[in-house]
């Protein structure tokens, strides 16, 4: 179990962002007529995730890493910024541009692959049903999953160079694609 020493503001956070996000999807879908449905639905899922302490350990786990990137983003706007780049034109290629948030969203694919593999570890029924017979001798598991799916093994699949294969050649053909279907400029 994770140890929390300010007992209820973590749940008051995980509450929060819940709320903010159930919310603001809803309020920004306009699904409703009315303003008061997607507030009382947002109230709902939040309270609901409370219930789970699998879910709210992920995202005490998740949020350091958002958190990272998010200042790491900010930190390379206010560099380039200072660097006598015309701000128009970071906020115009950061308009434009689809690789800088493709990167974002993997990178914190990983980083949510890596808490959830931390947090796993801490929930042994987590990843699927543990059946788990325990003779004085022999210990039996029938998990799909390995037991102990923490940052370590998942560290070790992204290294491992079968993996790195993949990813390097999906990127040469990402940009290969990118390349052969770019329009010259000036065309339209």
């Amino acid at each position: 179990m994770i140890n929390l020493p300010a007992f209820g503001l973590y749940d008051l956070a995980v509450f929060v962002l819940v709320f903010a996000l159930v919310y603001g999807l809803l309020a920004r879908s306009k699904f409703f007529s009315s303003s008061d449905i997607p507030a009382l639905i947002a109230v709902a899922v939040g309270l609901i995730t409370l219930m789970s302490s699998f879910f709210v350990s992920f995202l005490i786990t998740f949020l350091p890493y958002v958190l990272t990137i998010m200042f790491f983003i900010f930190l390379v706007i206010f560099l380039l910024s200072t660097a006598l780049v015309p701000q128009n034109s970071i906020v115009d290629y950061l308009k434009k541009s689809s690789l800088v948030p493709a990167l974002v969203i993997f990178v914190m694919f990983i980083f949510g692959l890596i808490a959830f593999g931390t947090v796993s570890s801490y929930y042994p029924g987590v990843l699927g049903a543990v059946n788990s017979t325990t003779n004085n001798t022999t210990a039996i598991s029938t998990s799909s999953f390995p037991g102990d799916l923490n940052s370590t093994y998942i560290m070790s699949i992204l290294t491992s160079p079968s993996f790195l294969t993949t990813i390097l050649t999906l990127m040469a053909m990402t940009i290969a694609v990118f390349a052969l279907t770019r329009q010259a400029p000036g065309k339209k």
